[in-house]
């Protein structure tokens, strides 16, 4: 089967279409692999034939993410989220006397920016949907525009609140109950969602939903020309690939691209489990083709049906051991047995992926994958929960909250010490005599133990000193020496680490961690130190670290994410266990599920109309599907296996070659 990609890429190229075009797509990594079956048709002489001297030299065409677009047309790029978030702290205390201070107000802060941000994306009217609850009259006169239904779900919402014409609760009492706090949270968003804007938009700050909207806001007013013509001098079409759900402002600027005659779209929708309306991969997709119509036919996939294994595995890494015998099968039914060509069957790299929901597995995965296989492209990058400097650096701050002075000096809590001595990265950069000052201390066993012990040794002087005197203070001051006391221990350990090239990731994660503290050294924040400890680990806990290698050589290591708009002849997902893929993905929101779905902003059910299409679009064009999972059931693990497993075999009725991994061996069947 051709990839989508590449039929794209032929297309406009045997057009003599590339010239002034301007292509849009869902990542970065679809874009790299366009340009590659950009360069394939270039250079491939079937292809020019083809052409017939129509096509002549071309430069490259522009090509860009959807979101980078919105940010190229309205000149911004969305702020860091510290800075959001003490910007609209500063809001919230200015309108709300009773505001509670900054180190309560980070735990559901990064809610109400949520909030805004879907609020922008799907142009809500935030007059309508910040309705205040305590006026009931006024509620119901903006019911004119809801429907039935939508009508429905909003009086269900405010029934929790009211009874008859009273209010469950009261909210201006000094000490007003759960209901009474969440009433004056709500009576606030109005406000404060139009004062965070205005003080962003004085600051020349903004939010990824902010730039969105302001864009969808001047295709108002302007035309589609005056509005994206300076951003993109000389681009006449504007080529949309791969996209799939789409929020309000993205369906803004394509309604007016394709009524100004600049829009062409390309949706990847080819196969029966897509298309099949039952499912819910189909949902976006249905309307997108309605409103958006595709510019040319995809071609007919023909060719063998999908072969899907289904392995289940009583472990969590032990699915990462399955990975190199299946690795053996593909390289002996496709490369003669020889395992450095998988990856790279046909040469391009898009021949075999392995995906994995749970970035958990990225470790046991790269460590199973066999010696011959030389040639690994990691795209979901060395997550930093599991680096051991991020470790490190937590370790050394809750150390720092623990201390303990007493008339003769300060003294570390024995728990966060031994914690630190067991340490990987601490132990390579203290090295033999650091060791040796760390077994003594040991051996004096001591529940506190003195400051004096750990003098002698630079690595343990620089770690082992104290900074946090005053744990419950909200000092600005006592936090900068904080973040400065943690830079300096990376500045200290990270060199004993440059001579061991395993220690590369590591590295990467120390100049990280380096400079978000020097971010938030710059905030004087005036918080507890405990406070500021949290949002540092908050701040890095999602980061991750790009491995180097080519992206489009070699085997393929990726998160569900990363694959769309992809195709791939062999395909390993792990982890397809319900909960995981799909993932349970309900953040916490003031909007609560019915007034979601009134007024059009994501709920459960987008989420899972997302991933369904995400899961059956990757599947479509394999030719071969290993699906594993853990078969464990124990504490919280129910040991199910995803949904879409039940829908392959129960739904679609498709063939599964089932088999079980324990004990070293796996026993294989076929389901009919």
């Amino acid at each position: 089967m051709t990839p989508f990609l590449k039929q794209v890429a032929d297309h406009y190229f045997l057009a003599g279409q590339m010239k002034d075009s301007c292509f849009v797509f869902p990542n970065r990594r679809s874009m790299a692999f366009f340009r590659k079956y950009l360069q394939d048709a270039v250079a491939d002489p079937a292809v020019n034939a083809a052409a017939q001297g129509r096509v002549r030299p071309f430069p490259v065409p522009v090509m860009l993410t959807i979101g980078d677009f919105f940010s190229r047309v309205d000149g911004a790029a969305p702020a860091d989220r510290v800075t959001l978030l003490l910007e609209l702290y500063a809001e919230y205390a200015r309108l709300n006397p009773r505001a509670e201070s900054l180190d309560d107000f980070i735990f559901w802060g990064d809610t109400l920016l949520s909030d805004f941000n879907d609020t922008d994306l799907y142009l809500v009217d935030p007059e309508r949907l910040f309705t205040q609850i305590v006026d009931l009259k006024n509620l119901e006169d903006t019911f004119s525009y809801l429907t039935p239904a939508q009508r429905e779900a909003v009086e269900t919402f405010v029934r929790h609140f009211r009874e008859g014409s009273r209010l469950k609760t009261d909210p201006s009492a000094p000490q007003p109950d759960v209901k009474g706090r969440f009433v004056q949270i709500w009576d606030l968003l109005g406000p404060l969602y139009k004062a965070f804007r205005s003080r962003l938009t004085a600051g020349g700050l903004a939010y990824e939903g902010m730039i969105a909207r302001r864009v969808a806001e001047r295709l108002g007013k302007e035309s589609v020309a005056d509005v994206a013509g300076p951003a993109f001098p000389g681009c006449t079409r504007f080529v949309f690939v791969g996209l799939n759900a789409l929020h309000a402002c993205e369906r803004v600027l394509l309604r007016k691209l394709r009524d100004a005659g600049m829009a062409e779209f390309c949706w990847d929708y080819c196969t029966p489990m897509i298309r099949d309306p039952r499912g819910r991969a189909s949902v976006f997709m249905r309307e997108q083709i309605r409103q958006f119509p595709p510019s040319w036919p995809l071609e007919p996939e023909e060719g063998t049906a999908t072969r899907f294994h289904v392995i289940s595995v009583p472990s969590a890494t032990g699915q990462a051991k399955q990975l190199p015998g299946i690795l053996r099968q593909i390289a002996d039914a496709h490369a003669g047995g020889d395992l450095s060509q998988v990856g790279s069957l046909a040469g391009s790299g898009t021949d075999c992926a392995v995906v994995l929901p749970d970035a958990s597995l990225l470790i046991p995965v790269l460590n199973a994958i066999p010696p011959e296989i030389a040639d690994i492209n990691v795209t979901m990058g060395y997550p930093m929960n599991a680096s051991g400097f991020y470790a490190l650096l937590c370790d050394a701050a809750s150390l720092q909250l623990h201390l303990r002075k007493r008339p003769d000096g300060w003294y570390f809590y024995h728990r966060q010490v031994w914690k630190i001595f067991s340490d990987g990265v601490f132990r390579q950069a203290a090295g033999e005599e650091g060791e040796a000052l760390a077994g003594r201390v040991r051996q004096a066993a001591e529940y506190y133990v003195p400051e004096a012990r750990f003098r002698g040794h630079p690595v343990l002087e620089t770690i082992f000193r104290p900074v946090v005197t005053e744990p419950s203070a909200e000092d600005a001051g006592q936090n900068r020496r904080l973040a400065e006391y943690l830079q300096t221990v990376i500045g200290t350990v990270a060199p004993a680490l440059r001579e061991d090239p395993g220690m590369a990731p590591e590295l990467a994660f120390a100049r990280k961690c380096h400079a978000c503290l020097e971010l938030l050294r710059g905030k004087d924040l005036a918080v507890r130190p405990a406070t500021f400890i949290r949002l540092f680990m908050q701040l890095m806990g999602g980061q991750s670290v790009p491995f180097e290698g080519e992206p489009l050589k070699g085997l393929q290591v990726m998160g569900p994410l990363e694959t769309r708009a992809l195709d791939f002849t062999h395909l390993v997902i792990l982890s397809c266990n319900e909960g995981v893929f799909p993932r349970r993905s309900l953040s916490a929101s003031f909007i609560t599920p019915p007034l979601r779905r009134a007024f059009g902003l994501p709920s459960y059910e987008y989420q899972d109309a997302v991933w369904a299409y995400y899961f059956y679009r990757m599947i479509q064009r394999a030719e071969q599907v290993w699906l594993l999972y853990d078969a464990r059931t124990e504490k919280m693990r129910s040991g199910e296996e995803s949904r879409y497993i039940k829908q392959l075999r129960y739904q679609f009725r498709v063939p599964l070659e089932l088999g079980f991994a324990g004990a070293g061996t796996r026993v294989s069947g076929a389901e009919p």
